[in-house]
Order: structure tokens, then C-alpha cells, then sequence
């Protein structure tokens, strides 16, 4: 099972324009539409906002293969914990996070790579 399907069993949600810029590499959301979003709009927008700046360490980051002895860039693990609390703890509530957080780790841990850009910034 992947984290989407974790936390939406029944499908994907599709976030409204007003929830962003959700063409942008790193999608960052509009913190007052947020505010006002039902649980799953803003479990949507904290997916979305991870998964434009973290990835998977195993995709990501070199490591011999079977081990979890990565060789981790400047700034990281990001620990996926710290990441959204410090950026949405006062912006949804905390039960939201802990849904989010949850699926997240169950998938891969807690330990993840920034994404990396390319050179056009996608």
C-alpha cells in the first residue's frame, strides 16, 4: 500500500485552485484557504506540499544496496516529523498532521531526502 491510499481508501482528492499554485515544483499552500479546508483538502495539501520537497531515501540518497547506510547531502535526513509540524502545526490541527504523519512513516520512516530539483526546476 502507498501513502495516498492510506490516507484516502477510496481515491485520490483533487485540490481546488484556491488551495495553490498546484502546477509549482514545490507546491506550497495558501495558508488561509487551508485554514478553512475540510480534513481531507488539507490532508491533500500536506501530501502535496511533502511530496514536492521530500522523496524517498531509498530513491534518492546512495546506499549500498540492502542496507540503510545512506550518504546523506547538506541538511539532511529532513525528518519528516519535524518537517510538518514546523510548517503546519498552526495552520491545521494537530489530528490532521498525526493523520498525515502516520502514513508517511508506515511507507518509509521518518528519515527522508530533500528533493532534488533539475536544472529547469522541475
Amino acid at each position: 500500500m502507498n501513502i495516498p491510499d492510506r490516507l484516502w481508501p477510496a481515491g485520490p482528492v483533487d485540490l481546488p485552485p484556491e488551495a495553490g499554485n498546484l502546477t509549482a515544483s514545490r507546491y506550497e499552500p495558501d495558508d488561509n484557504w487551508l485554514r478553512q479546508a475540510n480534513a481531507e483538502y488539507q490532508k491533500a495539501a500536506l501530501w502535496r506540499w511533502f511530496a514536492t520537497h521530500l522523496e524517498d531515501p531509498r530513491d534518492a540518497v546512495p546506499h549500498s544496496t540492502g542496507s540503510d547506510d545512506y550518504l546523506w547531502g547538506d541538511d539532511e535526513p529532513v525528518l519528516a516529523d519535524q518537517a510538518l509540524n514546523e510548517r503546519f502545526a498552526s495552520v491545521v490541527p494537530p489530528a490532521v498532521v498525526r493523520e498525515v504523519l502516520g502514513a508517511i512513516q508506515s511507507e518509509v520512516g521518518n528519515e527522508w531526502a530533500n528533493k532534488r530539483l533539475d536544472k529547469a526546476g522541475g
